[in-house]
């Protein structure tokens, strides 16, 4: 494909991409009109093999956001933190080998970084709880929390090393000798 091919496709797909933008905000309001939601659905059938939907939920992304917000309070302040914790999550994803996994396995690695921010917000809540002065109800309904939110991570690492270790294993091969010299291969 010559360069004024790919410079083409390269505009259509720019304005395929700037129509769903315009489109998904026209349906994200409280009462969108059913042709616009119509419209954004035909485009996205239209276009799948360009992953549009991936804009709005690629990786775990809404979660994240949550979670980032329960962190760091109120949206407007800890725009800093709130890139440093996003930089993190996605640096374990490249760790974890996110670009190169299988599609499961993509689902396991954004559960473990998911449950490594909510282990690494609880931590953060049950420091400052404990700092303080406390009834026993609470401490124990922090530390119960504490528990959970690392039997949830350690399961998802779990799950993941699983998922890696069977999709991995290299089936063998056996040859069984027949009667006549011929060799049978079973595996």
């Amino acid at each position: 494909m010559n360069a004024i091919a790919k410079n083409a496709v390269r505009q259509d797909a720019d304005k395929i991409r700037q129509k769903f933008h315009g489109l998904l905000a026209k349906a994200n309001k409280d009462h969108p009109r059913p042709a616009d939601v119509q419209a954004l659905t035909d485009l996205l059938y239209k276009n799948k093999d360009m992953k549009l939907w991936e804009a709005v939920v690629g990786m775990g992304a809404l979660a994240e956001h949550q979670a980032l917000d329960t962190l760091l309070g109120d949206k407007n302040r800890g725009q800093g933190s709130r890139e440093c914790w996003k930089l993190r999550l996605e640096t374990m994803r490249a760790e974890l080998g996110y670009a190169s996994s299988p599609p499961l396995e993509r689902l396991l690695i954004q559960q473990v970084t998911l449950c490594w921010l909510n282990l690494n917000l609880v931590e953060y809540r049950h420091t400052n709880i404990m700092e303080q002065s406390i009834t026993l109800t609470l401490g124990i309904y922090w530390e119960k929390r504490l528990s959970a939110a690392q039997s949830r991570f350690t399961r998802a690492c779990e799950s993941l090393e699983r998922v890696r270790r069977l999709s991995r294993r290299i089936p063998i091969q056996v040859n069984i000798a027949a009667r006549g010299g011929q060799q049978i291969n079973c595996g």
